[in-house]
């Protein structure tokens, strides 16, 4: 079986919803993921003869972005480029499809891209095309209609992680409790400068010029149970999920290059992490958060590994409560999960989360001289996505 390396791994900042972002599309900050990360690599994007781009919120950014991305980048225009919508683990799976190729032989050289505009997600109008005669018609705000309200149940994803308070029987305390956590680390990963190597910074128009921005705009260092205990509950009346126990919504872009350990050796290129092993589980859509709990020893069998051999852990939050349940079931030591925080404090534009994690657990991983990371994402509807790498 082929040895498949990642040598460049680079993500922009985060950007808050209609903050510095806004006016950069999906694709734009695709490209400055996918630069840097090819820079970082060390390597031109001649060599890049496949291209496989998450990203969920579409409409408007016409017909596959991969592509678009693909041609800006300058890459052979004989390569191929996609685009594919896993929701949430739209970036994860663009990473295990490119990691697949490779894998079966058809190509050396990868680029593997998450990301998302989540300020830029249009409204629709479905019934235009026909003609407005009479009466009132609905404008759909695409934000919700393709991702945050779910396709199967209908209701919105928070209704998905009420469901699972009631199961695990988990309290508002709890929720607010691990929503500060994630802010405070996501504040001092900030402060201790934890991002420097996997962020590319991205200029940004405005009326005074330019201005570079180089740090996640989501983490709020005055967030407090105070704060968070006086929010009313989002989804259900009498519900315990709010705005400030969920993840946000945000736009960003992570990158990475993957290619044969062959392929890297001829080069001369270093490789940061060699993919050990991606998998993929279904649950129940009202219960989709839970997903986790089974893509994590499905990812673990596959790579030939024990838990104990996982030195530390990406777990998207989607929503605290989410997050809760899946540790009431895998029972994580929470100095090896989210130490530099995860969707509620840092942000989650849902097509870049997915690779975004795996960019983090790189770093993270030489940081602590650990030899093996696994990441995973609940999805929307109910799939789930893991991958575990290996620090080389």
């Amino acid at each position: 079986m082929r040895d498949v390396v990642i040598v460049g791994a680079q993500r922009t900042p985060i950007g808050d919803f209609l903050g510095s972002f806004k006016d950069i599309s999906a694709i734009e900050l695709g490209v400055i993921a996918a630069n840097g990360a090819m820079a970082q690599a060390g390597i031109t994007s001649d060599l890049v003869t496949e291209v496989a781009c998450g990203m969920v919120y579409k409409a408007g950014n016409k017909g596959n972005p991969g592509r678009q991305l693909q041609l800006r980048c300058g890459m052979p225009i004989e390569g191929y480029a996609y685009t594919v919508d896993q929701q949430c683990g739209s970036g994860m799976k663009a990473f295990e499809l490119a990691f697949q190729s490779i894998l079966l032989g058809k190509i050396d050289v990868a680029l593997a891209v998450g990301m998302e505009s989540m300020s830029q997600a249009p409204y629709i109008l479905k019934s235009a095309r026909e003609g407005y005669r009479m009466g009132h018609s609905e404008i759909h705000d695409s934000l919700l209609y393709d991702g945050l309200v779910c396709a199967i149940q209908g209701y919105h994803m928070g209704v998905t992680a009420e469901n699972l308070v009631e199961k695990y029987g988990i309290s508002r305390a709890e929720q607010d409790e691990l929503a500060v956590i994630s802010h405070q680390r996501s504040i001092k990963a900030i402060m201790d400068e934890k991002f420097k190597e996997e962020i590319v910074p991205v200029s940004v128009r405005t009326k005074k010029g330019p201005v570079i921005v180089d740090t996640d705009e989501h983490p709020r260092a005055d967030v407090s149970l105070e704060k968070l205990t006086a929010m009313k509950p989002a989804f259900r009346k009498d519900g315990t999920v709010t705005a400030g126990n969920a993840s946000s919504v945000n736009d960003g872009a992570a990158a990475m290059v993957l290619m044969t350990m062959d392929k890297a050796r001829e080069l001369g290129v270093k490789p940061l992490a060699r993919v050990k092993a991606t998998a993929n589980v279904g649950v129940s859509p009202e219960v989709m958060g839970i997903g986790p709990v089974y893509s994590v020893p499905k990812v673990l069998e596959y790579a030939g590994l024990k838990a104990s051999d996982i030195g530390y852990y990406e777990i998207n939050e989607a929503f605290a409560a989410q997050f809760l349940a899946v540790n009431r079931e895998l029972k994580l030591d929470m100095s090896k999960v989210n130490t530099n925080g995860s969707g509620i404090g840092l942000g989650h534009p849902v097509g870049c989360s997915g690779a975004r994690i795996i960019v983090s657990l790189i770093y993270e991983l030489k940081r602590r001289k650990e030899q093996y990371g696994l990441a995973t994402l609940c999805v929307g509807g109910g799939p789930a996505i893991a991958a575990i790498i290996e620090n080389i």
